[in-house]
């Protein structure tokens, strides 16, 4: 009966085994990309994480009554059954940690999603900001109010679109510098 108990705890420790290897590889991937399916990837292991803590922590309190009863009838020896608990136990702290290290990862894809969210956002504000420096004095320029700038120039039109054109490299350049990559 203990060898196969034994051999039940001896599974449990190389699914663990292979769940361990899948948070390496996860963590290795984190660092480097944000992609879906790595993200789902994430949440099956931690699907399959909580399966197997709630697996073992059921299993704990069974075996605890189950080595127990064996002790209150002399049936197996104090050493094997502390053996088997001693087992159980390294199991359970197992599969804790392994949580908490798949919770690292989870939280280091969500920051890494965060910041490329905010340069992105960064990004497009600078191009909307370009934008708007021309749209600007061409509102202006067309404002029904009377008197519009270059009106007796021949050149006037070609003026204002020079003087948007330079607006708007500066303002790139100024934007360009802030550098936004990082």
């Amino acid at each position: 009966m203990f060898a196969n108990l034994f051999s039940q705890l001896d599974h449990i420790n190389q699914k663990l085994n292979a769940v361990k290897r899948k948070i390496d590889y996860l963590d290795s991937v984190a660092r480097e990309t944000t992609k879906t399916k790595e993200l789902k990837k994430v949440t099956d292991l931690t699907r399959e994480l909580v399966y197997l803590k709630h697996t073992l922590d059921d299993q704990t309190e069974s075996l605890r009554s189950f080595g127990e009863y064996l002790k209150k009838n002399q049936l197996a020896s104090s050493a094997d059954i502390a053996s088997l608990m001693t087992k159980q136990a390294q199991l359970t702290k197992m599969i804790h940690v392994y949580t908490d290290l798949l919770n690292s990862i989870s939280g280091l894809f969500t920051a890494m999603i965060d910041s490329h969210l905010n340069h992105l956002m960064k990004y497009l504000n600078s191009v909307a900001l370009i934008i708007a420096v021309p749209t600007l004095i061409s509102g202006i320029w067309g404002m029904n109010i009377g008197g519009l700038p270059g009106r007796t120039n021949k050149n006037g039109f070609w003026i204002i679109i020079t003087i948007a054109a330079i607006l708007t490299i500066i303002w790139a350049i100024i934007l360009k510098k802030k550098k936004y990559n990082d």
